[in-house]
């Protein structure tokens, strides 16, 4: 954790680093929080933060990875409400909540239960929500149903992307 805090402190000192003004557009539209803005500009193009799991984050750059960051949202069914930020396994992916009361929640995904799915709409039907049109007209309320208990879509894993840090990914230094 320490490490992070000290990349945090140059990147707000305005230190330059790599992709900031692709990171700053990505911001810009999909209004991600502060801290993983920060994350962003730090392990983009390096291998400065280092995790103590498999987790894998999304990249910038095609050079790295098969799915770019931006590629990922851009065709992601959850682009308004969460950010997709990486994989936490085969099967699971990592957001970040957009919008609502859980705005900068960090929850997973289970890829399984959304393959076949084109929609917010189409995935809330499959989750027998009653009056989806009425969820749907409120950002916050459509986060609310993908969280519930019983959807097995979505869980929260911690409540901001700097606790997810500290309580489940940087290694002490």
């Amino acid at each position: 954790m320490n490490e992070f805090l000290r990349y945090r402190f140059l990147v707000d000192s305005g230190v330059d680093v790599l992709f900031k003004r692709e990171i700053s557009s990505l911001q810009c539209s999909y209004q991600f929080s502060d801290d993983y803005f920060r994350f962003l500009l730090i392990s983009s193009g390096s291998s400065l933060v280092q995790t103590s799991t498999d987790v894998s984050f999304f990249d910038l750059s095609v050079h790295n990875t098969s799915e770019t960051l931006e590629e990922v949202n851009e065709d992601s069914i959850f682009s308004p409400y969460i950010f997709i930020i990486g994989r936490w396994s085969r099967d699971m992916l990592i957001g970040e909540v957009l919008v609502g009361d859980h705005r900068g929640a960090i929850v997973l995904i289970a890829e399984d239960k959304i393959c076949d799915i084109d929609s917010i709409e189409e995935l809330l039907e499959d989750m027998d929500v009653e009056d989806i049109h009425i969820v749907l007209k409120n950002d916050g309320d459509t986060v609310t149903a993908l969280l519930s208990d019983g959807s097995g879509v979505m869980t929260v894993l911690e409540h901001s992307f700097y606790e997810f840090l500290d309580n489940r990914l940087l290694l002490a230094s």
